[in-house]
C-alpha cells in the first residue's frame, strides 16, 4: 500500500473519530438534561444494573468511548508509520 492510500485511511479514520466526539458530547449533554430535570442523583442515574429507563444511553456512552480509544490507537499507530486497516482482524 502506497503512503497517499494510508494517509485517506487516516483522515476516513478521523473523521468517524469526530463524528463519534460529535454523538458522545449530544448524549452526554442529553442525559445531563435528564438527569437534572428528574433531580436524580448521578450515582443513581448512571448506574446501569438498576432500572434506568436511560441505561442503554448511558451504555452507549461507553461504546462511543470506546470506539474513540480505538480510533485514537489507529490514528498513532498511522503517526508511527502502521498501516490502517480499517476492517476488524481475526486475530
Amino acid at each position: 500500500m502506497d503512503g497517499a492510500e494510508n494517509d485517506l485511511r487516516l483522515i476516513a479514520v478521523m473523521r468517524r473519530y469526530f463524528a463519534v466526539k460529535e454523538e458522545l458530547a449530544d448524549l452526554k449533554f442529553s442525559l445531563e438534561d435528564k438527569r437534572k430535570a428528574a433531580g436524580i442523583a448521578v450515582g443513581d442515574f448512571y448506574h446501569v444494573r438498576t432500572e434506568n429507563e436511560h441505561a442503554d444511553d448511558v451504555s452507549r456512552t461507553v461504546t462511543l468511548r470506546r470506539e474513540m480509544e480505538f480510533l485514537m490507537r489507529l490514528a498513532e499507530g498511522w503517526s508511527r508509520g502502521d498501516i490502517i486497516h480499517l476492517t476488524p482482524s481475526a486475530d
